[in-house]
């Protein structure tokens, strides 16, 4: 990523709180129409327009348990459900979780190691992990012969897929012919090096969430509500993001990076943090000693539509924002750490696990809130300010390629 300050047209840095705005006047300044979040029209041209033509991320490798292995991701917004499976060569593919006889979902566990077959439970058709029909039941009484299907065409349906960095995507765009890279463009180029193999997954959470999930990701994608939303985020967030000399959070970096977008902030310099995290860095020196090449103590990595990478210290965070109606959606949070070498890195992580979930916990509830307001339709418009440049900038990323993907 490019800082403010290399960039030749920028303006100066520091209070000049027209930053973003002159640097991005592409953007605008005017406010956003409220139709968006509670449209079922709208939702329809999402999924029509955007999760059925684009690179969607389904988790990582993390979610595996290693080669000769699987689990099912269902889409609700989409109406499928995928069989993620990494054969015991460690190749990935995607498939349509559906029996090829009578289209019965044929996985019904989460997860685990392969089994010899995929069985169907209605009617026990059995796949091999490569997805070809293994065993038919009874096949003498089937007709796979002359014009009639045969059996070698009637494994499962293969979905597009595409591993990044251990991130797995699929596109259900059977004609689409962007690749994953291309999608990613320079926020891929941004991460390729990131050492994402040295993190392990530690803590997931699947949140059921009363709201739209570009409130979700709004919500989420700036750090403006940080010293006012009370109580959790004023005392365990305060401090920990720059603020002006009012008290107020400052973004120290935001770039476009095609249909993606990056910002970042920095710590106050004279941040002092909660009595319990003071005594871990006392009790564990290196608890506060930045590990991981990040740009900045807080990265926040908006990868369109619904994924987030995001780092904060020596952890890395993973959003997945799946819209289910117009105003409930999923919000899948990924913990991600550094192995740990002793019984201190691991309580360590233990407390900032607390502390992030905790956070979370209030967001959740900020949410639905910001949901019943606009669904009152006592607004018809939400108005944004300069450090909520990262919102005005994910909403005509999404209007732009709705209006690409309808001219096509």
């Amino acid at each position: 990523m490019t800082s403010v300050e290399e960039r030749v047209d920028a303006p100066e840095t520091g209070e000049d709180h027209r930053r973003w705005s002159s640097l991005y006047p592409e953007l605008g300044k005017g406010p956003i129409d409220t139709e968006r979040f509670i449209s079922e029209e709208r939702l329809d041209e999402e999924r029509k327009l955007i999760f059925s033509k684009s690179w969607l991320n389904l988790g990582s490798v993390h979610d595996l348990q290693g080669n000769n292995s699987f689990f099912v991701r269902d889409v609700a917004l989409l109406g499928v459900s995928l069989l993620v499976v990494q054969d015991k060569a460690g190749k990935i593919q995607v498939f349509h979780n559906v029996c090829s006889h009578r289209g019965n979902k044929l996985v019904w566990e989460a997860d685990g190691p392969c089994p010899y077959q995929f069985a169907c439970r209605f009617h026990g058709w059995g796949y091999k992990a490569d997805g070809t029909l293994a065993s038919v039941p009874d096949e003498e009484e089937f007709f796979f012969e002359g014009d009639l299907p045969n059996k070698s065409t009637l494994g499962l349906v293969p979905v597009r897929t595409e591993v990044w960095n251990g991130f797995i995507f699929v596109n259900m765009d059977k004609d689409g012919t962007e690749t994953l890279l291309e999608h990613l463009g320079p926020l891929g180029e941004s991460l390729q090096d990131f050492p994402f193999d040295t993190l392990e997954l530690r803590y997931r959470y699947d949140v059921p969430d009363d709201a739209n999930w570009k409130v979700i990701l709004d919500a989420q994608n700036e750090i403006y509500h940080l010293p006012m939303l009370a109580p959790l985020h004023r005392f365990l967030g305060g401090g920990a993001f720059s603020t002006n000399e009012d008290g107020y959070t400052r973004l120290y970096d935001f770039e476009r990076l095609g249909i993606h977008t990056v910002y970042t902030s920095d710590s106050d310099a004279e941040w002092v943090d909660t009595p319990l995290r003071t005594a871990m860095a006392n009790l564990h020196p290196e608890y506060n000693v930045v590990k991981l090449p990040n740009r900045g103590p807080f990265v926040f990595h908006v990868q369109f539509p619904n994924m987030v990478i995001g780092f904060l210290g020596n952890f890395m965070f993973t959003y997945n924002i799946w819209p289910v109606s117009v105003g409930h959606s999923v919000w899948e949070i990924r913990m991600h750490y550094p192995k740990a070498k002793t019984l201190a890195d691991r309580v360590c992580q233990d407390l900032m696990k607390v502390r992030f979930r905790d956070l979370l916990c209030e967001d959740v509830t900020g949410h639905a809130a910001l949901q019943i307001g606009l669904t009152s339709k006592a607004r018809p418009e939400i108005v944004l300010g300069e450090q909520e440049v990262q919102i005005r900038s994910f909403h005509k990323n999404v209007d732009d390629y709705i209006a690409r993907s309808t001219n096509v």
